[in-house]
């Protein structure tokens, strides 16, 4: 048997406060991704393609004793904020555990993997999908949870510009920010629980785009002058701040760069909008500045099915001898 798993990234828009309870609130993203196929294995952990030597990292996590063969397709891009190596972790968790006939909660797998309390909201996009507020301590439940769907022409869409990280980035850069923003914790103006009850989770109710643009504007800036009266503020680099501009200037509602990572952010209204701009921004950074595409909110988490083949089955097969 053969599993097939596809997860989302998760964007985390920074803290806020619920209720007078301190919570991480994030999105769900569709793309990128991470794609997976994994077959039970005797004797032998075998991992291969992007990001597999922190996938091997992530499965030794869980023991010595956990065989199987993962061919990852896709992962999602690391150092952009998008939660990559939570989300690659828990991928490779929920295959090992699928070769091992477990069926377990993302909240099980995050345990032994031993993730970090900021991940929590990761792994309950893992688990759900959607926009979602994940308290800051005790057992982290989540506090709301928001979803939407749209019409092709009407779709609330980030379009996501990932740069080429520098050379010397740090290997746990995301991780070193987030936990920056949660130190900052107490100098988190109070106002983001009013942006919440009277922009954010009305907006999704509405269906408001405008509304929903300026509660995410709004959390970003109470989150950034948090991190700058604690002391460590987020520097953004020229060219960042250049397609910042840009996407400002090309109309986008919303545009921001991640607060734990280094991809850049841009929310538009419909595919058409989403195509100009990405076009703009390609003519602006050329070929190889980095990755854009275009996502929307995954309203579920990662998904899996299993087939009856195996990997040898999916591979191209060699063409042997010629014509004569």
């Amino acid at each position: 048997m053969l599993l097939e798993l596809t997860s989302p990234c998760f964007l985390p828009l920074g803290l806020a406060r619920h209720a007078g309870t301190l919570a991480w609130l994030g999105l769900t993203l569709r793309f990128p991704i991470v794609e997976l196929r994994a077959q039970p294995h005797p004797h032998t952990l075998w991992i291969t393609g992007p990001r597999a030597n922190r996938a091997r990292e992530y499965a030794l996590r869980l023991g010595p004793d956990h065989f199987a063969e993962i061919e990852i397709e896709w992962a999602i891009p690391a150092h952009m904020g998008l939660s990559s190596d939570s989300m690659l972790g828990l991928s490779v968790a929920r295959a090992l555990a699928w070769t091992r006939g477990e069926a377990v909660e993302a909240s099980t797998l995050a345990q032994r993997l031993a993730l970090e309390s900021h991940e929590a909201p990761a792994a309950h996009g893992f688990q759900r999908g959607g926009a979602l507020l994940v308290a800051l301590d005790g057992d982290q439940p989540v506090l709301r949870r928001a979803a939407i769907a749209h019409a092709e022409d009407a779709e609330w869409v980030f379009v996501l510009y990932l740069p080429r990280p520098p050379e010397d980035v740090s290997a746990t850069l995301e991780a070193e920010r987030a936990r920056a923003v949660r130190a900052a914790a107490p100098h988190l103006n109070a106002a983001t629980d009013a942006v919440l009850d009277q922009s954010f989770w009305p907006a999704f109710e509405r269906d408001d785009l405008s509304l929903f643009a300026r509660a995410l504007l709004r959390l970003d800036q109470l989150n950034r002058a948090a991190l700058a009266a604690a002391g460590t503020p987020l520097a953004i680099s020229a060219e960042a701040r250049s397609v910042l501009d840009l996407m400002q200037a090309e109309g986008a509602l919303a545009c921001w760069q991640s607060l734990t990572g280094l991809g850049l952010v841009a929310l538009v209204q419909g595919t058409d909008a989403s195509h100009a701009l990405r076009n703009k921004i390609l003519a602006h950074v050329g070929h190889f500045g980095g990755t854009l595409l275009a996502s929307v909110i995954a309203g579920e988490g990662a998904t899996a099915r299993a087939r009856d083949s195996r990997l040898d089955d999916e591979r191209p097969r060699a063409v042997v001898g010629g014509a004569g």
